[in-house]
């Protein structure tokens, strides 16, 4: 048998006792690997977090808790992130052509709190992957990818028709998530993936007033016509509304997860154990937005966005909005910038999504963290 050191052998104890603890079983071997755990994450606004500071994000909840918990702080683990808000699977056909046409540079990064469809998720696999010396030593990497390209305003609008909605999640979540899936696995060999799923924004639970306040909110309304709207009559059309909307977001969580399944069954075919897996959202038709529990963010008393970053926002928005030429939201783009964070989860909301993910993934990162030495 190899000589250990002390130090080895005394974090071998720790390791197996809080494994142990969690009813796990570990590999006599398992002290011998005290190489740096690989963490890395990608995608759009879910996996940035948006509104939260570092280290209430729940991919550093879960880099944090591998660390401390699952390694006992016998090993370090990197933690890599190139997830930003707005970023799509894919930059769209026309999208390109018109950042072609005005200058943009589509591989440009920017704060991670703008909204913005590039670097693409695609791209970002790219440049991670240049980044590491040896991009086989990824052990685990956690992903969204999906909604920005369906579309936040198709997943809520009602009279998007059916059928066209449903090819949206067909097109992205489905055929567009397999090839992610596929130059992901192809670009890490030995990372497993995490896909982590999206929530309802809305259900019939959701507060009427506070979904209109955040309409006026995006669109300027004037406040002092906001009574000709927002009046016992007016409520009465948004609560039927709401349930239109609730349906349709109850519609986007089923056929998005079907999709997210449908994709990571047909990559992990070609591997002799599976190294993709899905983690369901926590949150729910009780606690999605502007219900009494929500686990996602909301307007405050002043109508301004509650989220810890807002106050960045307001800068960063201003500054890259005007470095950048093609604005996706048109006129609207500084204003839909700075409220980006309503409806993303909040500090619950990101705990529930930790707590969501360490279940899926411990097994693996176990598996992983101790064979691999």
């Amino acid at each position: 048998m190899n000589a250990i050191s002390r130090r080895q052998f005394l974090c071998g104890l720790a390791t197996a006792a809080a494994a142990a603890a969690a009813t796990r079983i570990v590999p006599a071997h398992a002290f011998s690997n005290t190489r740096s755990f690989e963490m890395l994450t990608i995608g759009d606004s879910l996996m940035s977090a948006q509104g939260l500071r570092p280290e209430n994000k729940f991919s550093w909840l879960v880099k944090e808790w591998i660390e401390k918990e699952v390694f006992a702080n016998c090993r370090t683990v990197n933690y890599k992130s190139k997830a930003h808000s707005g970023a799509r699977i894919s930059l769209h056909a026309d999208e390109e052509a018109q950042m072609q046409r005005v200058g943009d540079d589509p591989n440009r990064s920017h704060h991670p709190e703008i909204n913005i469809s590039f670097p693409c998720i695609g791209t970002q696999i790219e440049t991670a992957r240049r980044e590491y010396d040896d991009p086989s030593s990824v052990d685990l990497i956690l992903l969204s990818g999906g909604i920005t390209d369906v579309l936040v305003a198709n997943v809520v609008n009602p009279f998007v028709k059916r059928r066209e909605f449903l090819e949206l999640v067909g097109q992205h979540c489905d055929a567009g998530m397999t090839g992610l899936l596929k130059k992901a696995t192809l670009s890490f060999p030995n990372a497993t993936i995490a896909v982590v799923g999206y929530f309802p924004i809305i259900s019939t639970q959701s507060d009427v007033d506070q979904i209109s306040r955040y309409l006026f909110k995006a669109v300027k309304f004037p406040q002092p016509f906001q009574f000709g709207i927002a009046n016992p009559f007016s409520k009465q059309f948004m609560k039927v509304l709401r349930k239109k909307m609730a349906n349709r977001s109850e519609l986007w969580v089923a056929e998005s997860n079907r999709a997210y399944r449908k994709a990571i069954a047909s990559v992990n075919q070609a591997f002799e154990n599976d190294r993709i897996f899905f983690v369901p959202t926590p949150i729910t038709a009780e606690t999605c937005y502007a219900t009494k529990n929500t686990m996602l963010w909301k307007t405050d008393k002043d109508n301004l966005p509650g989220d810890e970053m807002y106050a960045t926002r307001k800068t960063e928005c201003a500054k890259a909005l005007n470095e950048i030429k093609y604005h996706h939201y048109g006129k609207l783009a500084p204003r839909m910038c700075e409220l980006a964070a309503i409806g993303h989860p909040n500090i619950a909301g990101s705990i529930a999504y930790a707590d969501a993910i360490k279940a899926v993934v411990r097994p693996m990162v176990e598996r992983t963290a101790f064979d691999r030495a």
